[in-house]
């Protein structure tokens, strides 16, 4: 009985594979995405952040950095690790820099100025813009700060625990990371005064983080999808078929989506009630970037050149 009613459960999945309805093909190898509005920044291996209006499908501009040298002194085009924007003019840029230490850049009007702030003594790999004047960093070495730009000045700077760093992202007034131990740590954005940490879900390297609403969602090592209750603490398990690499979710957070298996497909699935509801296929590498524009249409990047669409529900 128990066979039959896999089976049955296997083919029903297969049937609710979904192909995507659109595709860009980038210049470069993906790093990361991030959508404004209509228009999606793609940071790059080779140097761009290629931008491309999503209506149109149509590359409508890039900004190129400056190559760098390695440590050997040969030149080479710096890797894009992450772009933010608030604006849609004002873009921020974290990407490799001489000896693989790393820059911050903001990006305006076809003009480029570096932010170096003070007491990192680590790599960033992650920033955000907070507001017009701060930025959120995240470093290699899990230190966690808050620049002003107009004071030139860290706000606060601390490291929640001496694991390494993950992932970092950010709500309204929270700054929420993560480490290879799976815990969770929710922080203070005025002060920087760690509120809470999460645990239990993950039991191994959390790889990627969502949020929305009171939903934290997370992408571990341990082929686990960890849904928490960011007020409760409380938290539910979707195992996954291979290690959960990337994960998103939808603004309301009734929806998750997060990287199912070694074909590299996504799967669709109710934050509440962990019901399968879509399988996205048509994946050609790892995804490392999981965007919903609404709670129908979602877009994902891979560790390739391929930018796929999809429409939730929408079989062929």
């Amino acid at each position: 009985m128990k066979k039959i009613f896999f089976y049955l459960l296997l083919f029903s999945l297969i049937l609710s594979a979904n192909q995507p309805y659109k595709k860009i093909t980038t210049n470069n190898f993906i790093t990361s995405l991030d959508l404004y509005k209509n228009t999606l920044y793609v940071s790059t291996d080779k140097g761009e952040v290629e931008i491309y209006n999503t209506n149109t499908n149509k590359k409508i501009g890039s900004i190129k950095l400056d190559s760098i040298n390695d440590y050997f002194g040969n030149k080479l085009l710096p890797k894009v690790f992450h772009t933010h924007t608030l604006d849609g003019k004002n873009i921020l840029i974290v990407s490799q820099d001489n000896n693989s230490g790393s820059k911050i850049s903001i990006y305006n009007n076809k003009k480029m100025y570096e932010v170096k702030p003070n007491n990192q003594t680590s790599m960033i790999s992650k920033a955000y813009f907070i507001d017009s004047d701060k930025i959120l960093f995240g470093s290699l070495s899990n230190e966690i700060s808050l620049y002003s730009l107009s004071q030139k000045k860290m706000i606060w700077h601390i490291q929640p625990s001496e694991a390494v760093f993950s992932d970092l992202i950010f709500d309204e007034n929270t700054a929420i990371s993560t480490t290879e131990g799976g815990i969770i740590y929710l922080i203070d954005l005025e002060n920087g005064n760690i509120i809470k940490s999460l645990e239990g879900a993950n039991f191994d390297n959390v790889y990627m983080l969502a949020s929305a609403k009171n939903i934290i969602l997370s992408a571990g090592r341990d082929k686990t999808c960890g849904i928490y209750d960011k007020v409760s603490g409380n938290f539910k398990r979707l195992e996954t078929d291979f290690l959960s690499y990337a994960v998103g979710i939808s603004k309301d957070s009734t929806l998750g989506a997060v990287s199912l298996n070694e074909n590299n497909d996504i799967l669709i699935f109710n934050t509440t009630t962990l019901s399968r509801i879509d399988i996205l296929k048509g994946g050609n590498a790892l995804p490392n970037t999981i965007i919903f524009i609404d709670n129908e249409n979602i877009i994902s990047g891979f560790d390739s050149k391929s930018i796929l669409f999809w429409k939730i529900g929408d079989k062929k």
